[in-house]
């Protein structure tokens, strides 16, 4: 990934939680902050925002629920993101899945102090669409996506927590703990 020109990838919650006008305060000034931000950088040309289909359909499914006025504003964000849509398999799907739920068996403490999640397959479809862009994955729910920055070297910056409207970045010795796994290796292969 170029420094000076950024993909980002959203995950669900992060429109979710710009378009809730009634959630949780914390959670809306941080999509506020991270909306701002990036909307500057696609405006200066330095930065897209890349919306998975995968994305798409959980909020078509979660519409239904939704105030006419929050899915209005779910509408204006997706309009400043380019949808994409990587080919992915049923058999990449289980093998993001396996990949995770190895690292939770086996690093969880390493990783997150115990906070890890598994990862649904609508977790590895989005993960795979940020992986397959090259991009930074943005989400509220870091634990889903735990894997992701240990699919790079271990400098680059490529999971961002909402949150705390920061990345997430393991220590070089846990990246290279977890790669001198042959385990996880062999199902990365």
């Amino acid at each position: 990934m170029v420094d000076d020109f950024k993909q980002y990838t959203v995950d669900t919650n992060v429109i979710r939680y710009h378009a809730n006008k009634t959630g949780e305060p914390d959670l809306r000034l941080a999509a506020k902050i991270f909306w701002r931000k990036i909307k500057s950088e696609v405006a200066e040309g330095s930065a897209i925002i890349l919306v998975p289909a995968e994305v798409k359909r959980e909020l078509e499914i979660q519409s239904y629920t939704l105030s006419g006025n929050e899915n209005m504003r779910v509408r204006k964000l997706l309009d400043v993101c380019q949808e994409t849509s990587p080919p992915v398999s049923d058999e990449l799907e289980h093998s993001i899945r396996k990949m995770t739920a190895y690292l939770r068996a086996n690093f969880k403490d390493t990783l997150t102090a115990g906070k890890m999640a598994y990862g649904g397959v609508s977790d590895s479809r989005i993960l795979y669409s940020a992986y397959a862009a090259d991009s930074v994955l943005v989400t509220a729910n870091v634990k889903d996506f735990l894997l992701y920055p240990l699919l790079f070297p271990h400098k680059e910056r490529l999971l961002y927590n909402l949150m705390i409207n920061d990345f997430i970045q393991f220590p070089e010795e846990t990246h290279r703990a977890v790669w001198s796994d042959a385990n996880f290796k062999a199902l990365f292969q």
